[in-house]
């Protein structure tokens, strides 16, 4: 039996996250749960007890997320260490799964391990290849945590600075840079690959501009785990991380129940991104159809 490593980050819509984790309960799933720092009286102890098959577990540490910033890749790799550290050495991780706290399996269990044993090796990761995209790295971004009217002006100062004096700090890297959504799949020992390289990322990344979007990418094709991409040429296609996600309609769109039948027919294993206050209906329609599929054992209080 193949194990599997569900990490979600979540910091708002706790009813969505308590219906996604009620439909990951499973033997074959243990699931780690960040929530953000800004999050005030979050109900931990009844959400330890949504689980009858899954561990549940929180990261031993909280951060205040900001979009764009370094706090969010702090984030991805704290819960990938705290993963990493909860494996079952007996029985380790065939994959580590990052999804959002408002998202959904659009597939059962059974349907979502049967998925990834047939692509065993393959890491499911968004990576587009763009020379433009370097420049998120080259320059430092200054002052993504605290934006204002004067911080931005700031940081466009010191950005024109840079270019002027032609700061580069992947001079010598011989670095391949790659962006993508920042959800993925990947295997256990890339998994565990990245969190060996925690000071390198950080080092790397840490005045990076919105560094979730590139540093797995990144450091996935400057890898000996590269060849095993599952779509290396994806040209935006969501299917390389094994995801539905719209970003015609929206940043990302918002999936409503005239969206059933294109989430029900898709081939993906997960969408994003929903949620009840837009529209219940659609969140309710998934859970009842995988309560009623093989391999959803619980789903219902």
């Amino acid at each position: 039996m193949q194990k599997h490593a569900y990490m979600i980050i979540a910091h708002n819509e706790f009813d969505l996250l308590e219906i996604l984790v009620r439909l990951l309960d499973d033997p074959r799933n243990d699931i780690y749960v960040h929530i953000d720092a800004k999050v005030k009286n979050f109900d931990f102890k009844s959400f330890q007890a949504l689980t009858q098959y899954s561990r549940l577990r929180f990261t031993p540490r909280r951060i205040s997320a900001t979009w764009g910033d370094f706090s969010l890749v702090n984030t991805e790799l704290l819960l990938l260490q705290t993963a990493v550290a909860g494996e079952d050495p007996a029985q380790p991780y065939a994959y580590y799964h990052l999804i959002s706290g408002v998202d959904l399996p659009i597939k059962s269990n059974d349907d979502i391990h049967a998925f990834f044993e047939k692509n065993a090796g393959k890491h499911f990761s968004e990576n587009e290849p763009n020379s433009a995209f370097a420049a998120r790295i080259r320059y430092y971004h200054l002052f993504r945590k605290k934006r204002n009217f004067f911080t931005k002006i700031l940081a466009q100062i010191a950005f024109r600075l840079q270019v002027l004096f032609r700061v580069d700090r992947l001079k010598g890297q011989n670095l391949v840079v790659q962006k993508g959504t920042n959800w993925f799949s990947i295997t256990g020992d890339f998994a565990k690959y990245i969190v060996g390289q925690a000071g390198r990322i950080e080092q790397l990344f840490a005045y990076c501009y919105c560094g979730d979007e590139v540093f797995v990418q990144t450091m996935l094709v400057n890898s000996p785990f590269a060849a095993n991409l599952y779509m290396p040429n994806c040209n935006n296609d969501q299917m390389a991380c094994a995801r539905l996600i719209d970003w015609e309609r929206g940043h990302p769109y918002v999936f409503r129940m005239a969206d059933y039948d294109e989430i029900m027919q898709s081939p993906a294993m997960f969408a994003r991104k929903f949620s009840m206050q837009t529209d219940p209906k659609i969140v309710k329609a998934i859970q009842a159809v995988l309560c009623n599929r093989k391999g959803n054992i619980v789903c219902e209080k």
